[in-house]
């Protein structure tokens, strides 16, 4: 390994050129300074490529792409065409909107480098407008006695700008992020992540900057539960991974529960994808079970109340 190895810092984006810039001058600030930084938009039409190419001419270190037609539109393509764009012994991704401390790379990178570990964690503080108007730790808790199983239940969370992970690492992996999903991308990669390796350097200070405003995706309620429902619904079926019964236990409940919410709440769409891509198809659930789902579907659908069939329901 080199002495000052290369740090890749992947950033998707799209339509943040109010942000980026804030960001971009983030990553600038570094004390570590044998950085790439790879910057891949999403199809912006707001003045972003204007933005990125004044940083692109002030240094060099800067790269900006465009997400290729032949991949789907989202962010996790574009995270994923950073990292095969990338050369960095040790990666960062890292969001469009949100900032660094300068010493982010450099305090990961010295606990990281000649370690035994494949990746580290730090926290994150919130805040809104300007980062003097902080609003505590996005979560208190970085780790735990089963980091799998926490992280899977939430009582854990550390998000996608959190972690730098050793690229011989993450080159194990098939498939990095989701590129089905539009939320909750990296609660799915991070459980697989974890699956394949749950221990980790932990700095439990905040080294991270997380922007809280009215566009970010974790707001857009449809969008977010669905996705919600999605994610966990992948890493259920995942005949990889080593759950415990507890957690596949936990896994059933939330995706019966989150059936439950979309037929109330009269998304037929979501509730016929999830009666069809979940209900018909977890073996665990009786027949019982099942006709009753798909009664209470019909019935909401039809008469537009069904309430009863949905308290059948139940493990």
């Amino acid at each position: 390994m080199h002495e000052q190895p290369l740090v890749s810092i992947i950033i998707p984006t799209y339509n943040r050129a109010h942000f980026i810039g804030e960001t971009l001058d983030s990553v600038l600030a570094q004390t570590y300074t044998n950085w790439e930084c790879i910057v891949v938009d999403d199809g912006s039409t707001d003045g972003t490529d204007e933005v990125l190419a004044e940083y692109v001419a002030k240094d060099s270190r800067f790269q900006y792409h465009h997400r290729p037609k032949d991949r789907p539109k989202g962010a996790n393509a574009c995270r994923n065409y950073g990292f095969e764009l990338s050369n960095g012994e040790f990666v960062n991704w890292f969001d469009d909107d949100d900032l660094m401390f300068s010493n982010k790379i450099e305090s990961q990178l010295f606990h990281l480098k000649y370690s035994l570990y494949n990746f580290c964690v730090c926290n994150s503080i919130k805040f809104t407008g300007q980062i003097i108007n902080t609003r505590g730790l996005r979560h208190e808790r970085l780790q735990s006695k089963n980091n799998l199983s926490s992280y899977l239940r939430t009582e854990i969370v550390w998000l996608t700008s959190n972690p730098l992970f050793k690229r011989s690492f993450l080159n194990l992996f098939d498939t990095l992020f989701d590129e089905e999903l539009q939320a909750a991308q990296e609660w799915e990669f991070f459980i697989r992540v974890l699956d394949y390796n749950s221990i980790y350097i932990v700095l439990n200070k905040p080294l991270v900057y997380l922007r809280e405003h009215s566009n970010s995706i974790t707001y857009r309620q449809d969008k977010r539960l669905f996705n919600y429902f999605l994610a966990r619904k992948k890493i259920y079926f995942n005949t990889k991974l080593t759950l415990l019964d507890k957690d596949l236990n936990y896994l059933r409940e939330y995706l019966l529960n989150s059936y439950k919410y979309f037929v109330r709440d009269r998304d037929f769409n979501a509730s016929y994808q999830a009666f069809r891509g979940y209900v018909l198809k977890d073996k665990t659930l009786t027949i019982t079970v099942k006709f009753n789902a798909f009664l209470s579907l019909l019935s909401y659908l039809v008469f537009n109340r069904g309430d009863r069939f949905l308290k059948r329901i139940t493990l």
